[in-house]
């Protein structure tokens, strides 16, 4: 029987991972799966607890909960030079209700699904990506993300979302959450002079507080921010809006849900493996659906990288 590490966000989507977990266990011990858990206590502990498993051995590790619980197990599956500790260890993702975006590029959109992908022995090789940026503290950090960075608006939407975790996760899930957020965020919506730096090659100067960095394709609740992103070509998908007002936004927002956003003549779609991005006033950085920090950021793309468990 195979060993595999399930490791548990139980306070994701307000405890919705943690009751998708009880369901999906009864399930994965019919698989003949040797079940191994550990339930995270803090932030940054499931990076901390997947170096520890590919240390001792073990080989499939999934994630229980949303992007974020995904990406730090992602952060602890790759070196600091952005290099599997192990590449013949795969990963997995079991999603909770709410922030489980990634998946839905994956197409994996029901719980069995996922069930399936992490009882079988197939995988597939995709990207991720690095991105520096300065943390709260002013101090440069550097770390790998596995769905996407986003910047202004996206940013400020994080922090709220994760502002409200606790009581308020429970009554607001998947996209009216992600939607009430960047609602309270356009509150203090203003464009900043921005730099784009595609490349080493290509310049873009802008009137931002919209842009997006991205390997998949979804983020906030089921948003379609990147329609043709693909998780292993080797290139992110950079979208930016340039001179886009509040209202322009709020117009989008039904329109991003399926990706019609790129049709506004304010909206510009690039593709990079490093972006470099700099801002009047600093701009506040999504990454996997966290709020990180802030820029001056540098990106770069790390090519087929992450072994991911697949139906």
């Amino acid at each position: 029987m195979t060993e595999t590490l399930f490791i548990i966000n139980p306070v994701s989507g307000g405890g919705a991972a943690l009751k998708a977990w009880r369901t999906a266990r009864l399930a994965l011990q019919t698989t003949g799966l040797t079940i191994r858990e550990h339930v995270t206590a803090r932030a940054g502990e499931a990076i901390e607890a997947t170096r520890d498993a590919l240390t001792r051995g073990i080989t499939r590790i999934v994630a229980v909960g949303g992007d974020g619980t995904l990406s730090e197990v992602v952060n602890g599956y790759l070196d600091d030079n952005g290099r599997a500790l192990n590449p013949q260890a795969a990963i997995g993702v079991l999603p909770g209700v709410t922030g489980a975006d990634f998946c839905k590029t994956l197409g994996m959109t029901a719980r069995a699904q996922a069930i399936r992908a992490i009882s079988g022995a197939t995988s597939k090789i995709i990207d991720a990506g690095r991105i520096t940026f300065n943390d709260e503290g002013g101090q440069a950090f550097t770390r790998a993300f596995v769905n996407l960075a986003s910047f202004g608006l996206g940013g400020d939407t994080a922090m709220w979302v994760n502002r409200w975790r606790g009581k308020r996760s429970r009554l607001l899930k998947g996209r009216a959450k992600y939607a009430l957020a960047a609602l309270r965020a356009l509150d203090g919506y203003r464009n900043h002079g921005v730099r784009v730096r595609l490349d080493q090659e290509s310049e873009l100067d802008i009137d931002s507080n919209l842009l997006v960095v991205a390997n998949g394709k979804f983020a906030g609740g089921g948003m379609m921010l990147a329609p043709d992103a693909r998780l292993d070509d080797g290139l992110f998908d950079v979208i930016l809006a340039d001179g886009a007002t509040r209202w322009d936004i709020i117009e989008e927002l039904p329109r991003i849900g399926r990706g019609g956003h790129l049709k506004n003549p304010k909206v510009s779609q690039h593709r990079a493996r490093t972006i470099s991005i700099t801002a009047r006033e600093p701009l506040a950085i999504d990454v996997d659906g966290d709020f990180a920090g802030y820029t001056p950021a540098e990106l770069v793309v790390l090519p087929s990288v992450v072994r991911l468990m697949s139906a």
